[in-house]
């Protein structure tokens, strides 16, 4: 009798763990970020925002999308922010390509007035945002791109925790198919951007 119990007590401890490891293995796969995502947040609300809310996936309806991670106190975003709005009026970047969005990344931190101050103002001719501004905070819900359902992941996490400045292109269906975190603004890097983009 004994020997059985042994037996048992033995078997249970060879078979439990792998179990609970195969268990482990299913909720670290199911809490994966997925592939595909989109977002919705609030705007700065100018007219350049074209209304008080955003919605990523009704954005790349028009095509890829060009995200750069921004702080109102970022000099690395004021020199992209500067680069990119030179290059869309002098016509060597053409807006046909993609859309450009700034999404604010330091909402713990500072609010929309200082963002407006820094990149909102068409009176400060540095850091002027011509395009969408996007008040992002940690905790804006990341959507599964095709069902729209709450992935469980904030905004900044689901995005990589970006610093700023973070370039990211954003094509079909929600996919992130570029990145770059250089800090000062550069050229070829923007050519590199613009080129992947007309051959999405």
């Amino acid at each position: 009798m004994l020997h059985r119990t042994y037996v048992v007590f033995i078997a249970l401890i060879i078979l439990v763990p792998g179990c609970l490891e195969t268990q482990s293995m299913l909720d670290e796969k199911q809490d994966e970020v997925p592939l595909r995502l989109s977002f919705k947040a609030d705007t700065l609300d100018r007219p350049e925002d074209q209304g008080p809310s955003f919605d990523l996936k009704q954005e790349l309806e028009n095509g890829p999308v060009l995200m750069l991670w921004i702080g109102s106190g970022c000099s690395g975003c004021h020199d992209w922010t500067e680069l990119i709005r030179q290059g869309l009026d002098n016509g060597s970047l053409n807006d046909s390509t993609l859309s450009v969005v700034s999404v604010h990344g330091w909402s713990e931190i500072e609010g929309s007035k200082e963002v407006m101050n820094a990149f909102g103002n068409d009176s400060n001719d540095s850091y002027y945002t011509p395009w969408k501004i996007v008040m992002g905070k940690k905790n804006t819900p990341a959507l599964e791109y095709f069902s729209e359902q709450d992935t469980g992941y904030g905004l900044y996490e689901a995005y990589g925790n970006p610093s700023t400045p973070t370039l990211q292109l954003i094509g079909d269906n929600g996919i992130k198919m570029w990145q770059s975190k250089n800090y000062w603004a550069n050229s070829t890097i923007l050519d590199e951007i613009w080129d992947t983009a007309s051959k999405l």
